[in-house]
């Protein structure tokens, strides 16, 4: 297994500290000194990696959104790599994510009318997504409703606007899951 350099070693300590004070609190709560004493690094190390707030928050948003899109890639090529695979490997993402995921995702999109900086990233990932799903050929309109129902679905959590019952999610994951076989 190949080791990491001390830096890297450092930076990736300052990003899990950092996602994890704002999974626990929020962006507002986040500190640069907070960070540091979490992750066991000097203020000095800290700065040597992200100069201010808004970078470091940034890198905490490139990761994750990274994390993310390797995960669901990663499980749509174990099934064919085909529209419905990465569909279907969405369907997995939004009705399986981990709890401590959808809080540091819900405290960082409440964050970005304050961080506007936050979005760039995410749109470039929706349109990749989405761009990818506009070329599904004959099936494309429907690949295109089945991604944003999902986006639909875990955004009305996030924002705590309707917490569907867990009858009512394997309902929903039934049914996309179906629609998404259906494009093959």
């Amino acid at each position: 297994m190949p080791t990491s350099s001390p830096r890297t070693s450092s930076r990736q300590k300052l990003l899990d500290a950092a996602a994890d004070l704002i999974t626990r609190h929020s962006v507002q709560e986040l500190t640069l000194e907070g960070v540091a004493l979490l992750a066991g690094v000097t203020k000095g190390g800290l700065i040597y990696h992200f100069k201010t707030k808004d970078e470091l928050l940034g890198a905490v948003v490139e990761r994750m959104l990274d994390q993310l899109d390797e995960r669901y890639r990663a499980k749509a090529a174990r099934r064919g790599n085909t529209t419905d695979a990465l569909l279907l490997a969405l369907v997995d993402d939004c009705f399986d994510m981990p709890e401590s995921e959808r809080r540091l995702l819900a405290n960082l999109l409440a964050a970005a009318s304050n961080y506007p900086h936050l979005l760039a990233p995410v749109q470039g990932l929706y349109g990749r997504l989405y761009g990818q799903f506009a070329d599904a050929g004959k099936n494309a309109g429907l690949a295109l409703v089945l991604a944003a129902s999902l986006d639909g679905i875990v955004l009305l959590e996030l924002m705590n606007l309707h917490q569907f019952l867990p009858e009512q999610h394997e309902a929903m994951r039934q049914a996309l899951q179906e629609l998404a076989k259906n494009l093959a």
